[in-house]
């Protein structure tokens, strides 16, 4: 459909979105990165009703912004968008080439409203009566500048972002996504888990505006964070879930131009609000300089007419050397600091992420200060889910019920998770071990006594016995490569008169002819002498696996060379439904499938709309004439 045939309507709706036409392609605009889909693209895993980024108000690069954003520029939401198409003039395609009115309507004056505030043109004019333009927030006074959120409302509750993946992402892209999330863990106290019944979540989601997030968590309920096209690389996820956490961009902090020149004549035309600066009070460094390696700042040349035309421009340093700026390979030292100030992270403890490591008291053995804090995260793959921790030392000053020094064990990702232990003097502990793959260690002191304090060593153990009836087994240190001679077992129990299936999202083993080096064995039952389904390594996913009883026993082996990504798989309960006298109400014919059935007609037959009855084929011959199969 050519841009002439659209109503208006639609065409405000695109550009508010930050969509424009290029050809037979759509290409989102808005967007720090390339990204083009055809018109007939969509999320097939589209069961959720989450707050879309797609729909937003406007883009504003990558980021999506909603009613409330745009009251920061007191924009006036009644006009009536549809009276006054616009066209924004692009040079290669765009408007202007399909004949549109090159009119400024109530939009293009809405964006003209944002690039005259990030430029410092317009500061107290109004709009439609609107009183001068003011922030929420502190007095100007009290302001930081830093690209870093100032809404308390937009920050994750004790730092904790449950996430869904949706359906159409491939098993190397969910291990990339998680890759990208403990990232941010390993250097924060940011946690993110799997979504089980929290009310607000973000969802993996492939949408139609490519790469693009809201800043922080808005209200409750489910969010998008979209990875579209060309976006799903470990970088461009880690800046996406930056906004996610409640950054923007660095370039548009406040204070930006004492750092950086922006080059407006090399801009793309139509893309100059995406260099519009924040004001102070929607921002807040809590004393963070401004950081030219974040991995939330523009590249030099981003949104540049050409290649090698610089749109931001970094001042030069003591040295004479201009920074480096747009990396999307790691969080910066800056990064860092700015989100465990964000969210109040402890300045003593940490996330361990390794299978096996130790902790201590600060000071340790020579006394611990009064009035610390520590909370270490110990955050093993899904691969190992058995965290056992061991106490080495314990020296702590004792009181009734471990009132003033303690410490204290959670079998969990967090301050509310079931309590294991709270321990005090100097009695060593029993060994403690966690039913998952978290666990959540923090110490308090509050007097004066002199104690050497505590030490502990924990270890992750792969594989054990399962008796649920669903979830993942995953190779461990999954999704990162799997770590020399190792040995899990796995036994998997479902629900009597069930049995189980096993599907594979993931798959990479190193190859060998008879899988004799690395390889994952699956057998049909309860040991390694029950009947042998399969032994499975190299590169292709094995075919879906179904038991005979509801039982499953599987063993994964590496030997001390080669190591790869390894592999994840979802197991749960599985019946057949054809077995049962109804036949799973299929009229003719049923056919079981591995987590589900379907119905199927004999020849001459075609299914009915229920997708169980059959109805007699009718073919028109030609003309009036009808021919029918009954």
């Amino acid at each position: 459909m050519g841009l002439q045939k659209l109503p208006p309507r639609m065409l405000v709706w695109l550009v508010a979105s930050g969509i424009v036409f290029y050809g037979e392609l759509w290409v989102c605009a808005g967007l720090d990165y390339d990204y083009t889909f055809d018109g007939n693209e969509e999320d097939k895993a589209e069961t959720i009703d989450y707050k879309d980024p797609c729909k937003a108000a406007v883009f504003w690069g990558d980021i999506a912004l909603d009613d409330e954003d745009l009251s920061i520029f007191q924009i006036d939401r009644t006009i009536d968008l549809t009276q006054n198409p616009f066209g924004l003039g692009h040079t290669t395609g765009g408007f202007g080439d399909h004949g549109m009115s090159k009119k400024r309507g109530a939009l293009y004056q809405l964006i003209d409203r944002i690039r005259r505030i990030g430029s410092g043109l317009e500061q107290n004019s109004t709009i439609k009566g609107k009183v001068p333009l003011k922030f929420s927030g502190q007095n100007e006074k009290n302001r930081v500048p830093r690209a870093a959120t100032s809404r308390t409302e937009r920050i994750w509750p004790g730092g904790v972002i449950p996430y869904v993946i949706g359906g159409n992402f491939t098993g190397s892209q969910r291990a990339m996504f998680k890759q990208a999330m403990r990232h941010w863990e390993k250097h924060t106290c940011v946690t993110f888990i799997e979504r089980s019944d929290e009310e607000s979540y973000i969802v993996f989601t492939y949408r139609p505006c490519g790469c693009c997030s809201y800043v922080g968590r808005r209200g409750n309920g489910p969010q998008a964070i979209s990875i579209g096209k060309n976006c799903d690389k470990f970088g461009i996820v880690v800046h996406e879930l930056g906004h996610v956490i409640g950054f923007w961009h660095e370039h548009t902090r406040p204070d930006r131009d004492n750092h950086v020149t922006i080059i407006r004549e090399n801009i793309q035309p139509g893309q100059e609000y995406n260099f519009l600066k924040m004001e102070p009070g929607e921002v807040n460094s809590l004393g963070e300089r401004y950081d030219f390696d974040s991995i939330m700042h523009y590249a030099r040349n981003t949104f540049s007419r050409g290649m090698f035309l610089d749109t931001i421009l970094p001042s030069r340093d003591d040295n004479g050397i201009r920074p480096a700026i747009g990396q999307r390979t790691r969080l910066s030292k800056g990064d860092i600091a700015q989100a465990r100030k964000l969210y109040r992270c402890p300045a003593c403890g940490e996330t361990l992420q390794e299978s096996n490591g130790n902790l201590s008291s600060p000071g340790f053995p020579n006394g611990y200060p009064s009035y610390t804090h520590c909370i270490w995260r110990v955050s093993v793959t899904p691969g190992e889910k058995v965290i056992v921790l061991n106490f080495t030392t314990m020296d702590l000053y004792k009181s009734s019920l471990c009132w003033y020094d303690y410490i204290e064990v959670r079998d969990g990702y967090w301050r509310k998770s079931p309590l294991l232990g709270r321990f005090c003097g100097d009695k060593l502990p029993e060994v403690l071990t966690s039913t998952d793959s978290r666990m959540w260690i923090e110490f308090r002191s509050s007097s004066n006594w002199v104690g050497k304090g505590f030490a502990a060593v924990y270890e992750a153990i792969c594989g054990g016995e399962i008796r649920k009836n669903e979830g993942q087994i995953q190779s461990p240190n999954y999704p990162d490569d799997y770590r020399p001679m190792k040995e899990c077992v796995w036994k998997i129990t479902v629900s009597e008169d069930y049995f189980v299936g096993l599907t594979f999202q993931a798959f990479e083993i190193e190859r060998h002819d008879n899988c004799a080096y690395d390889y994952l064995e699956v057998r049909d039952g309860t040991s390694e002498n029950s009947p042998l389904i399969g032994r499975f390594c190299g590169y292709d996913k094995p075919e879906d696996i179904r038991s005979t009883s509801n039982t499953l026993w599987m063993k994964f082996v590496s030997d001390g060379t080669v190591n790869k990504a390894g592999f994840a798989a979802n197991f749960f309960k599985e019946e057949d439904e054809c077995a049962k006298p109804d036949r799973g109400g299929c009229e003719q014919r049923c056919l079981n499938t591995l987590g589900s059935y379907q119905c199927v007609c004999e020849p001459g037959y075609e299914l009915g709309p229920d997708k169980r009855s059959c109805e007699g084929l009718q073919i028109r011959l030609c003309g009036d004439l009808e021919w029918s199969f009954l």
